[in-house]
């Protein structure tokens, strides 16, 4: 791959992963206006996805494993499976509680509200999908990180031990989402390891052009 075209997928995946690792926190803990709430919640599944993407050109070096390739590919299923189960329980909520509000009889308003709990049922499910393919990325990329020249045995072990807890306690309590069980939210972990990961590979960035400008160096 063209240098030029690593070191933009690269920036794409940085930018795109720092911006991810603020909007998790910041809709979960900020009384955010509507607005830019809906924003942050559709939008969080795309940056993800460019995010993994753009992070292929760097995991993949300084050799192509089977670790880089499928956790890319795990990553993308995530962000688009994030993506569906977060615009459709959006438009969900959106559309049904503004039924509930126009209706004047209690017995109808309970009806609603027994539908929106029906279909909160099928986006638990789409969004327990997000979440198992979101850990099979994390484990690929925990794996070749043990090697990796720049990343090592931190990102290995604390990888493969946030993407552990988070998929067996989901695994523990399905269908029911652990935090609803009085489990401790696993995400946080996967949150925090990502943007770590993120913050290396900014940290980590001039690696990609050093057998570049070493070659050039050769030649002169």
């Amino acid at each position: 791959m063209d240098i030029k075209l690593q070191k933009q997928l690269t920036t794409m995946s940085i930018a795109a992963g720092l911006t991810v690792g603020i909007m998790y926190p910041a809709w979960t803990f900020l009384p955010l206006p509507a607005v830019l709430h809906t924003g942050l919640w559709i939008f969080f599944g795309p940056l993800t996805l460019i995010a993994f993407i753009g992070l292929y050109p760097f995991v993949a070096k300084p050799r192509l494993t089977i670790y880089a390739l499928m956790g890319t590919i795990f990553g993308v299923i995530g962000g688009i499976s994030q993506t569906m189960f977060q615009v459709i329980q959006l438009e969900n909520i959106i559309y049904i509680r503004k039924y509930i509000r126009a209706e004047s009889d209690p017995a109808v308003q309970e009806t609603w509200r027994h539908i929106l709990n029906g279909v909160f049922t099928v986006q638990n499910g789409m969004n327990y999908i997000a979440d198992l393919f979101y850990d099979l990325t994390i484990v690929m990329f925990a794996i070749l990180m043990w090697t990796h020249p720049k990343f090592g045995k931190f990102f290995t072990i604390t990888g493969l031990a946030a993407a552990g807890y988070h998929f067996a306690s989901k695994l523990y309590t399905f269908p029911v989402p652990p935090h609803e069980a009085g489990l401790f939210e696993g995400g946080y972990f996967i949150s925090i390891w990502f943007f770590l990961m993120v913050i290396q590979v900014w940290r980590k960035f001039s690696w990609l052009s050093e057998d570049a400008v070493a070659a050039v160096a050769a030649k002169m």
